[in-house]
């Protein structure tokens, strides 16, 4: 591993899972893959609390705070309808080239917040999510504790490796989740916490942040802030992310990028489609 950067981790991040101020962590990259990560990670209790009532009033309240431009519209607006329509309609294309003729009858969206991106994704599939939010499931999708007994032919984990501390341990437990020839895609945001727009961003919103509250300006105002620390904690490549799931016991079928606005533009997804290696009954125990 090659240490790259401090990064300042994000005041309202700080106090949602510690209750103190912003301070540093290390900004780290594997050099076999290119995978960047923040290190040290957070512990399951410390992932609990950020995500318990995600995205909720009290959630938005508290980010608003230290972060303005958090506002309730703006918070509304990450799972809009025609968001997540672009998404399916994206999602289902890649699934209708890459995964051949196999019939899909149930779908899981492993992490899926409400379960909106499954909601209608198959036309005669049943849906079912699970997450760990606790927040209801739209209509028409089921919500499960339970993701092994859903026995999925697809399970997706869409935008949930970026936030999580240990990726192969969350990839594993997806995989103990599949059942014999079930298929899995993954897909993360293509970004580099080194992009120009994404450090022009940040220095906009650190300056944001120091006039509308100037408590936090002696926290903020230093070069570790560039690299601050979200709930984006991980930044995969596509080679990053098809090695993650090779390695956890999966068949890579096909791997890719596309630009989620749906334009011809920079990509800014990738993602990975594979299938079980062998069946559960021969898994090693983990």
């Amino acid at each position: 591993m090659l240490r790259l950067k401090r990064a300042l981790v994000a005041p309202f991040l700080a106090r949602r899972i510690w209750g103190r101020s912003p301070f540093c962590v290390d900004l780290v990259q594997c050099k076999a893959c290119g995978f960047i990560f923040y290190n040290p990670r957070l512990d399951t209790s410390e992932e609990g609390r950020i995500y318990s009532g995600y995205r909720s009033d009290e959630y938005r309240r508290m980010r608003q705070a230290s972060e303005p431009w958090y506002t309730a519209s703006f918070n509304a607006n990450l799972a809009s309808h025609d968001s997540y329509k672009l998404r399916r309609e994206t999602l289902a294309a890649i699934l209708l080239q890459h995964a051949g003729k196999r019939e899909i009858r149930r779908v899981l969206d492993y992490g899926g917040d409400r379960g909106d991106l499954v909601h209608g994704l198959l036309n005669d599939a049943t849906a079912f999510v699970y997450d760990i939010s606790g927040v209801p499931a739209v209509e028409g999708v089921t919500s499960t504790t339970d993701p092994a007994a859903c026995e999925a032919d697809l399970i997706i984990s869409s935008n949930v490796l970026e936030h999580v501390s240990f990726p192969r341990r969350l990839l594993e437990e997806i995989l103990r989740a599949t059942p014999a020839e079930g298929m899995v895609f993954l897909e993360v945001p293509a970004e580099s916490p080194f992009q120009l727009n994404r450090l022009v961003r940040r220095a906009m919103q650190i300056g944001i942040m120091s006039l509308m509250h100037p408590s936090l300006a002696r926290s903020v105002l230093r070069p570790a802030s560039l690299y601050m620390m979200h709930e984006h904690i991980n930044f995969f490549t596509e080679q990053a992310l098809a090695g993650l799931m090779s390695s956890c016991g999966f068949e890579v079928t096909a791997s890719g990028s596309y630009c989620g606005d749906g334009r011809a533009g920079k990509a800014d997804m990738v993602w990975c489609l594979g299938k079980v290696k062998e069946p559960p009954s021969r898994r090693p125990i983990p």
